[in-house]
């Protein structure tokens, strides 16, 4: 996709990945950004920051199917039909965790990191089909692919992602409408308690291996788009080493996986 004089909008846009997508989309020249976040006030300084292109910041709480169609509304209102809606908010559950969670935590797990997917495609695809154009940019995880120390309900609700975006470009990709699933391993985000204006480096992972700046995987993400368009964007060449040594022998992958996360444990 050409993402010149493009409608984009980004969840998740006030912090981390969210917020380097929204700076490199407007270096690439879309016509207008709307940057939702849950913390309204990191979506409007995030939004301030953007000087190339207009852009808006707006509060969400994706995991409410209102409060999307309310979001895609101000998109198109500003800027016109949306041409690019990223999905990347999410959250997670704590690492390593058990089963001991009550319901309303699963049930927020679900609606933030997989229902909120289906709520912003049941707003925009239909008008995509309509135009015949479309990308759906979906932040998943590197746990969608290969399961590890990430948390249960976490580990859950991003494999179900990943079957809805799959689901999505079966039925709509040959008629015009794009599906990118990105799967980043450790990123240096939120997640490891990095504040919208931190600009301390970017640490050492440790057992979790090579962390990479939101502002790499961003570009890693518009660099996709221009072509060709993959299904995977694996910003971790290793996800995909793991995701390719995993279809090839399951319970191998598993018996190797579980005496890693018991060294990780010891």
């Amino acid at each position: 996709m050409d993402l010149t004089g493009r409608s984009v909008v980004v969840t998740g846009g006030g912090n981390g990945i969210g917020k380097a997508l929204a700076r490199r989309f407007a270096v690439a020249g879309v016509r207008g950004i709307v940057l939702a976040d849950i913390n309204a006030e990191w979506a409007a300084r995030a939004a301030e920051q953007i000087t190339e292109v207009p852009a808006i910041g707006a509060g969400c709480d994706v995991g409410d199917r209102d409060a999307i169609n309310r979001l895609v509304d101000t998109a198109e209102s500003e800027f016109g039909p949306v041409d690019v809606f990223c999905s990347n908010a999410g959250y997670t559950d704590p690492a390593p965790g058990d089963l001991s969670q009550g319901p309303e935590r699963w049930l927020d797990l679900v609606g933030v990191n997989m229902l909120a997917h289906v709520w912003a495609a049941q707003r925009v695809v239909p008008g995509m089909l309509e135009r015949g154009t479309g990308y759906l940019v979906q932040t998943i995880s590197s746990a969608a692919l290969i399961t590890g120390p990430s948390a249960p309900g976490y580990t859950m609700t991003k494999h179900g992602a990943l079957g809805f975006a799959e689901w999505l470009t079966l039925q709509y990709g040959d008629r015009g409408i794009r599906v990118s699933c990105l799967c980043p391993n450790a990123v240096y985000t939120g997640m490891f308690g990095r504040l919208p204006d931190d600009d301390s480096p970017v640490p050492d992972g440790g057992a979790l291996g090579e962390v990479l700046s939101p502002e790499g995987v961003a570009d890693q993400v518009v660099g996709a788009m221009a072509g060709p368009e993959p299904f995977l964007i694996l910003p971790h060449a290793r996800v995909g080493e793991s995701f390719r040594r995993k279809a090839e022998d399951y319970d191998g992958w598993i018996a190797r996986t579980r005496a890693r996360l018991a060294r990780m444990a010891g």
